[in-house]
């Protein structure tokens, strides 16, 4: 097969896995894995999830990292450019559809607000799944559980910048590993530690360098910037940025790109758009191949290892204020009073989603979509007693 063959059938592929397989990253691995092992014979069985360990070894999302990683295997770094653009180019002209057509969406009309009240709902009760999920995986030790508490704190009471935290995290990590790793060749002993348009383009790289984990984990940092009137741009309303986040569950591509294709939309119109998601998936692109290109090397550095430990339990700190913050706009309101008013059925509502996702009994789409219709079902309820 000729190189120009192999570039096109990975732009396709991937343009065709990330259009029509809803679900987010882990989907779409799954389903790449099957195309291009069984199907291309490119890769072997089970070989693309096999790497999910080194995927989060950089910031990025599932579906970009599968799509690079296979790009690069078939034909190096233009693989790696071509594969990642099929993939993101779905999530960008579907979004950005949506981003032209949202402001005609009637989102005062009841059933329509209910449903987006259910999808508000059913995403805290996704990233409340996520968050137990990758418990285990992420929170080890004295130094995990102490992360987790102070980094919630941190940005969920004192609302101190998530980026600051993050960055904070990265240096404490470093310095406990070196710290460790001396202290274990003294003792002789193994020690194993776990734990303007310019402006634009860098507040766009700096989401893509710091989504460890996913996109779930830059919602804190969206609200910090695009969140009510002290925001410094757009000045969203909660309930707006809650609605669009729903959509990004509802249409093609990771939760990153959509949202930076909305962002960039609502900033410097199709342009912006499109250069807010190169940003957002360039530190992705580059940060993978030059992990896949000096393996090695980098799984040993004690700056990368150390690095890595000090994120990853804030990565869960990240998802656990993301979730409060979804289950606000959903479960619960405050009053001009400062009283809290529940809203019973969303609270079902979070509850059950995080249950399905936990369990694996339902996708991710058929928990939104199935949030919507409950929610919709219980306000025409609701009229009909009233």
């Amino acid at each position: 097969m000729t190189k120009r063959r192999v570039l096109w059938e990975l732009f396709a592929r991937m343009f065709a896995i990330s259009a029509f397989v809803l679900g987010g990253g882990f989907a779409i691995i799954a389903v790449a894995d099957e195309v291009f092992s069984k199907k291309l014979k490119w890769t072997e069985d089970g070989e693309i999830v096999g790497q999910l360990s080194v995927f989060q070894m950089v910031p990025g999302m599932i579906c970009t990292n599968t799509a690079i990683y296979i790009g690069n295997k078939m034909a190096g770094c233009v693989g790696a450019a071509v594969a990642l653009a099929g993939t993101v180019l779905p999530s960008l002209l579907v979004f950005t559809f949506v981003t032209v057509c949202y402001g005609s969406i009637p989102v005062a009309n009841p059933y329509l607000a209910s449903a987006f009240t259910g999808l508000r709902a059913a995403l805290a009760g996704i990233i409340v799944a996520l968050v137990v999920r990758s418990w285990t995986k992420n929170v080890r030790g004295i130094y995990g559980y102490a992360a987790v508490v102070v980094a919630v704190m941190l940005m969920g009471w004192l609302k101190v910048s998530a980026a600051m935290v993050i960055a904070a995290s990265a240096f404490v990590g470093i310095a406990l590993e070196f710290a460790l790793r001396q202290f274990s060749a003294r003792s002789g002993g193994s020690i194993v530690f776990h734990s303007s348009s310019l402006g634009f383009l860098l507040l766009f790289l700096k989401y893509g360098s710091l989504a460890f984990g996913g996109g779930y984990v830059l919602v804190p940092l969206y609200i910090e910037d695009f969140v009510g009137s002290s925001a410094p741009f757009l000045q969203m309303t909660s309930e707006e940025f809650a609605n669009v986040m729903a959509l990004t569950q509802m249409t093609p591509g990771s939760i990153s790109v959509n949202c930076a294709t909305f962002f960039g939309y609502k900033m410097y119109g199709v342009l912006g758009s499109v250069a807010a998601t190169v940003a957002m998936v360039l530190p992705n692109y580059v940060l993978l191949l030059l992990l896949l290109h000096s393996l090695e090397r980098f799984k040993t550095s004690s700056v990368v290892s150390g690095a890595l430990s000090g994120i990853r339990p804030v990565t869960t700190a990240l998802m656990v204020v993301a979730a409060w913050a979804f289950a606000g706009m959903s479960a619960w309101t405050y009053s001009s009073s400062g009283a809290v008013e529940c809203d019973f059925l969303a609270a079902v509502i979070l509850a059950a989603s995080a249950v399905a996702v936990i369990s694996r009994r339902l996708s991710v789409v058929q928990i939104v979509f199935a949030s919507a219709a409950v929610a919709v079902a219980g306000r025409a309820v609701l009229c009909c007693v009233q």
